[in-house]
């Protein structure tokens, strides 16, 4: 949605004197016209997708939302996830939501948590690749680096949940 997170970014790499690649491209929405019009393999765009966890205390359910960062050309697997937070609902946010939580529309959220105090859970696949790119909180901004840099400064729980 907003320059203003790209920035966030930016200044959040630079402080950290991480190398990293910024590519503009044309207006897009899924990761596969993403990793064509940047050049790159889809199994290398970081999907960054907010979650909405159902929880239950003394006052009754709530939701806590997360983030999951997982390859462009994979699947989460919501069933385990339900098991690894012991939760019978594990669900996809709401465009609206996501909006509400980020500042960032669907297809531009960056896999920095971080940003909207969200917890971020990486698959193990991705954190393997050589480089990762990404949606930096614009359609028409990416983001290429290295996802041990990615690691250091995020610090995803790294857990297995493709399908």
């Amino acid at each position: 949605m907003t320059s203003s997170t790209f920035l966030q970014i930016k200044e959040i790499l630079d402080k950290n004197n991480i190398e990293y690649k910024h590519l503009t491209h044309e207006h897009v929405h899924r990761s596969e016209d993403a990793a064509k019009i940047r050049g790159t393999n889809l199994d290398e765009a970081a999907k960054a997708i907010i979650l909405k966890v159902e929880k239950k205390d003394d006052s009754g359910k709530y939701f806590e939302y997360i983030q999951v960062v997982i390859a462009g050309n994979e699947r989460i697997d919501l069933k385990k996830l339900r098991i690894m937070f012991n939760s019978k609902n594990v669900a996809l946010a709401s465009a609206e939501e996501v909006l509400e939580r980020t500042g960032c529309t669907i297809g531009s959220v960056p896999p920095f948590g971080i940003l909207f105090n969200i917890p971020v859970y990486m698959d193990r696949s991705l954190s393997e690749k050589s480089q990762i790119v990404f949606s930096a909180g614009t359609h028409n901004d990416s983001i290429m680096m290295k996802p041990k840099d990615y690691v250091k400064i995020i610090k995803p729980e790294i857990i297995d949940i493709k399908k």
